[in-house]
């Protein structure tokens, strides 16, 4: 398990792609932040700085991919083969993954989620603008900011294992994400459980960010890491399940 896990973690530190994910998160979250922050109108009862660190949650969606990308790149590439060959068992191949994403996930999470406060609150002080975020109410942004980008990691490496298809396994995160929740979530009756229970709104409650929309009801935090933790896990076993019993061609 220890060679398999130095692999994942070369791979990961090897690979272009990854890091084009990340340094284009940073970016686009830090280019976002900060005139959010400088310039917008916040209303009364809002609360500014969760408001604008709800930007952040682009890090989950990146961890998303990434963790698709970590698996369905095996099929795609044809180094599952090989892989399958030196290692007959594949659960802990999925493992290595699994366990090499979500440290690589919490990691950039906090990063992401830091960095996003550390611009967020002296522009919003600068403005003279109460922040509505104590202390321990940031770092609670924070870790939990760190939390929900690597559930969203391993989620990721559980839909990649179901999808091999690389393709078809973004496109599918994607339009559930950005499509299906946000449509769903208009339907009458069924909405408010889509906003709780869906991926959008369990993000930004595990985050302890501004919803989407700002006025859904939202689990605890605590609740919200809980259902994504199951989420997460019951997607990556219905993975292992099928790699496991799946046909591998050249």
């Amino acid at each position: 398990m220890t060679r398999l896990l130095r692999a994942e973690a070369l791979r990961l530190r090897t690979a272009r792609s990854y890091w084009l994910l990340a340094a284009g998160a940073f970016a686009l979250i830090a280019g976002w932040v900060a005139p959010t922050a400088a310039a917008t109108s916040f209303t009364s009862g809002d609360s500014p700085a969760r408001a604008t660190l709800a930007i952040a949650g682009l890090a989950q969606t990146v961890a998303l991919l990434a963790g698709v990308l970590a698996v369905t790149g095996e099929f795609r590439h044809k180094t599952i083969t090989p892989a399958v060959l030196i290692t007959p068992r594949r659960t802990p191949l999925l493992a290595a993954k699994l366990i090499t994403l979500v440290a690589a996930g919490l990691i950039f999470g906090l990063l992401t989620t830091g960095m996003a406060t550390a611009i967020t609150l002296p522009l919003l002080a600068a403005r003279h603008i109460s922040a509505g975020l104590n202390p321990t109410q940031a770092a609670a942004v924070i870790v939990g900011g760190g939390i929900a980008t690597a559930l969203f990691a391993a989620a990721g490496v559980g839909v990649g294992a179901i999808i091999r298809n690389q393709v078809g396994a973004v496109v599918a995160v994607l339009a559930l994400l950005y499509v299906a929740e946000p449509l769903l979530g208009f339907i009458p009756h069924a909405g408010a459980a889509v906003q709780k229970y869906g991926l959008g709104g369990l993000a930004a409650a595990t985050t302890h960010t501004t919803g989407f929309p700002a006025t859904a009801q939202l689990l605890g935090q605590g609740a919200a890491i809980l259902v994504l933790t199951g989420y997460a896990a019951a997607v990556l076993l219905a993975g292992t399940a099928l790699l496991r019993h799946r046909d591998i061609t050249t």
